[in-house]
């Protein structure tokens, strides 16, 4: 498990690597939850992931509703976490 951010302005880029399996997604959420209040648009960075559990879904879902479209998005997931994201109905968090 890995999270690395940058910041430009008003975008954080989380860059997350490995598996977001659900005890990976309970450390995870309170360090990604600290980072959201003073930003206004957020990208997780999936280009290093392999797997990801319905438990980082619902981080994706609730960080989306929380910053509004347009202002959260998952960039360059590889082809079997593309997937995921479709089967669950959530293919418009998707960009890349």
């Amino acid at each position: 498990m890995n999270l690395r951010t940058e910041s430009t302005g008003e975008l954080v880029v989380c860059h997350l690597s490995g598996r977001l399996d659900t005890i990976v997604s309970l450390a995870l959420e309170p360090k990604i939850d600290q980072i959201t209040p003073p930003v206004k648009q957020m990208d997780f960075d999936f280009s290093e992931v392999d797997y990801i559990s319905s438990s980082f879904l619902r981080i994706c879902l609730k960080k989306f509703k929380e910053l509004g479209e347009g202002n959260f998005w998952i960039s360059s997931p590889k082809p079997d976490i593309k997937k995921v994201f479709k089967i669950a109905g959530l293919e418009k968090l998707v960009k890349g």
